[in-house]
């Protein structure tokens, strides 16, 4: 079953930025935590919140999610897993600015009101594309913003960052998602979580930009979790010296 999914995930990942349909790939993501997870009932899930947009305008969306259906951002337990995986943000009702965001924008997108996401330092907010100066936090029960207000929230929460006025660029769906997986890695490294590391890390490297380092500590820990093959395999596909050196001593435990 995992395998399966890892499957679909690596076909996703394959087409073009434009052509990904990012709702499915968080609920690819999701379905590595929850690998019971009905990816097409979850579909479903979001096209039910999309009828409840009465009007297709950002105030209607923002109404919706926010107000009458409660969606707010996890101030108390921030860094749990469960606010990076799309499923559990429906469920709880939580989450993080990223997958708040992606909410909005993946409702949006059924109701007729385009939303784009848009990473800033330290945070990450939406923004309208029938009116470019309108920006929403998510994670503070959709305020809107506008650009200063954006200017502000990367002043306060990334302190030392200077501005770019390209922070405002909206994100393509493949950069949104290796953003998730990078929280999802540092949750379950807070956690202590060597399974949930090992297949977000697995996921990472199916995407553009993956390190090195990235690559050295999925192989360092499937040879610690006793899947020496497998991570020899991972670490082979380096060229250094240290990593060949280290799928070696995991093959010749394999003996």
């Amino acid at each position: 079953m995992a395998d399966d999914l890892t499957a679909r995930f690596v076909a996703l990942a394959s087409q073009p930025a434009h052509d990904w349909p990012l709702d499915e790939a968080m609920l690819l993501v999701a379905a590595h935590a929850h690998p019971a997870l009905d990816v097409a009932a979850e579909r479903e899930r979001l096209d039910r919140l999309a009828a409840g947009v009465a009007e297709p305008t950002l105030d209607a969306l923002r109404r919706h999610l926010f107000v009458d259906e409660g969606f707010a951002g996890d101030r108390a337990t921030y860094h749990d897993p469960r606010n990076s995986l799309l499923p559990d943000v429906l469920d709880r009702r939580l989450g993080i600015p990223i997958t708040l965001s992606v909410l909005m924008m993946e409702v949006g997108r059924r109701a007729g009101v385009g939303v784009d996401g848009i990473g800033l330092p330290g945070h990450f907010v939406a923004r309208s594309r029938a009116a470019p100066d309108r920006y929403v936090d998510a994670f503070d029960g959709g305020r809107e913003l506008d650009a200063d207000g954006c200017r502000a929230l990367v002043a306060a929460l990334a302190p030392g960052v200077a501005w770019d006025d390209a922070f405002l660029a909206p994100v393509p769906a493949p950069a949104i998602v290796t953003r998730v997986l990078a929280n999802l890695a540092g949750a379950y490294r807070r956690a202590g979580d060597r399974r949930g590391l090992c297949w977000v890390l697995g996921l990472r490297l199916e995407l553009p930009g993956a390190t090195a380092q990235e690559r050295r500590e999925l192989g360092v820990l499937l040879g610690a979790s006793g899947r020496f093959d497998e991570g020899a395999t991972v670490l082979e596909v380096s060229h250094e010296d240290r990593d060949q050196a280290a799928a070696a001593r995991l093959r010749a435990r394999l003996n």
